[in-house]
């Protein structure tokens, strides 16, 4: 029990640790950093639960521990085996020619092109540059905090960057991932078009399996960079949105 609670101490600590390097670094209302915050904070109450049994010498019933660690056992595995698959599908990069190049939107600070988002515009752009024949399509929609859509930030940047504005359409009413690919495949019309998805590394499979189960036949991603300091953040959000997707059907 002493080593359980050495475990939940350190990864409390970490947890709390890592809390603030995000909100200092991003801001407070960064996104899915609640979860650090209240997984440090119930990872120290558990580890205080435990030193109170160990100093009055408490035991769990063995009944109890059998159920306890075949549930962490259980979600363990299943978390493991999904990160593992997001992180192996990471770094994709797409055959040059294709016919569609579909960039994801991510949050837009007023008119501001986030970080995230600039690293999506850059590997759009790149490509774009490089196959002069590929249409892009920018996804995404206006949220909170967003004084235009994300797909006229996206569309703006690009054109900044050296694409021509002819070859960027606008989907400017989707609200998560599924409905970027629902209303940029409204655009597209022909489902046998040969379709790239531009999103941050962690992001690809999720992205690339909405795809699919939408009915596009010939999909690739092109995987783009992600912030070293918020990787941990998004990877482990990224097993909670491929769960949800998973549930929902949406993939």
């Amino acid at each position: 029990m002493s080593f359980l609670l050495g475990i939940f101490l350190v990864v409390g600590i970490l947890s709390l640790l890592y809390y603030g390097v995000i909100v200092s670094y991003a801001g407070i209302g960064s996104a899915f950093a609640w979860f650090w915050l209240l997984l440090g904070i119930g990872c120290l109450i558990i580890s205080l639960f435990l030193h109170y049994m160990i100093k009055h010498m408490i035991m769990i019933p063995r009944l109890w521990r059998i159920i306890l660690l075949t549930i962490f056992c259980i979600g363990f595995g299943i978390f493991s085996f999904v990160e593992g698959t997001i992180i192996y599908y990471g770094n994709q990069k797409a055959d040059p020619g294709m016919d569609y190049l579909i960039v994801l939107g991510a949050q837009v600070r007023g008119t501001r092109i986030t970080k995230s988002l600039m690293e999506r515009l850059d590997t759009a752009a790149k490509y774009l540059k490089a196959n002069s024949e590929t249409l892009a399509i920018v996804s995404g929609g206006q949220g909170q905090g967003e004084d235009i859509t994300e797909a006229e930030a996206m569309k703006q940047y690009l054109i900044a960057k050296g694409i021509s504005e002819d070859r960027i359409q606008k989907e400017e009413k989707s609200t998560n991932t599924n409905e970027n690919i629902l209303f940029s495949k409204e655009l597209i019309g022909d489902q046998n078009s040969t379709v790239a998805v531009v999103t941050n590394s962690f992001h690809i499979f999720r992205a690339t399996r909405i795809m699919k189960k939408q009915g596009f036949l010939k999909v690739q991603g092109v995987s783009a960079p992600s912030d070293a300091r918020l990787l941990v953040n998004y990877y482990v959000r990224e097993v909670l949105g491929v769960m949800k997707d998973k549930l929902m059907g949406n993939m």
